[in-house]
């Protein structure tokens, strides 16, 4: 049976570098998606997730949910294993999972120290992917602990692991499939 695999957590966190790592680890075949294709997919009229996201902002994260979904169940009814890597957060974990029919399904959630989200995020360009969720004065570091706590909303199910010291390849090495069944 195919397998599926979803990575998730914060923004900076190693998801889309660590999804084709695994993913090349797999099958084969083996395929990955960074969902953040389908958000860059939407060109006219696109929502951006604030701390007080709009209804349709709320509509077009779901649509980027399902339609990763829906590529990941295609590949598996193909005979490919894949690898999602996007920031699901809370029940829409268990609403993505709920979308995909005969395949082995894993979750992954990648926390790194709030101080190594930071690290990555100005190493990457400037920390713009928090800056909705900074206030007039707020550092980098609080609005990535204001967010964090989002992670909780996550049932606590599959593998969670802390890659504050770990290159990308050991975090693939630390990724234990059996331990991260959903």
């Amino acid at each position: 049976m195919p397998k599926v695999v979803l990575i998730t957590g914060m923004q900076a966190a190693g998801k889309s570098t660590v999804a084709p790592l695994l993913a090349a680890r797999m099958g084969p075949p083996a395929a990955t998606l960074d969902g953040d294709v389908f958000y860059r997919g939407v060109v006219a009229g696109a929502e951006v997730m604030t701390p007080e996201p709009s209804a349709e902002a709320l509509r077009q994260l779901q649509v980027r949910y399902d339609a990763s979904a829906l590529v990941a169940q295609h590949y598996a009814d193909n005979g490919f294993d894949f690898v999602c890597s996007d920031i699901i957060l809370g029940e829409d974990v268990a609403r993505w999972f709920a979308r995909l029919h005969d395949v082995e399904k894993y979750l992954v959630v990648l926390v790194p120290s709030v101080e190594s989200i930071v690290r990555r995020e100005l190493g990457r360009g400037g920390g713009n992917s928090y800056r909705d969720w900074q206030g007039p004065g707020d550092a980098l570091e609080d609005a990535v602990r204001a967010l964090q706590a989002d992670l909780d909303l996550i049932p606590r199910r599959g593998l969670w692991l802390d890659t504050t010291d770990q290159t990308p390849a050991e975090t693939v090495d630390a990724i234990d499939l059996e331990k991260a069944r959903w």
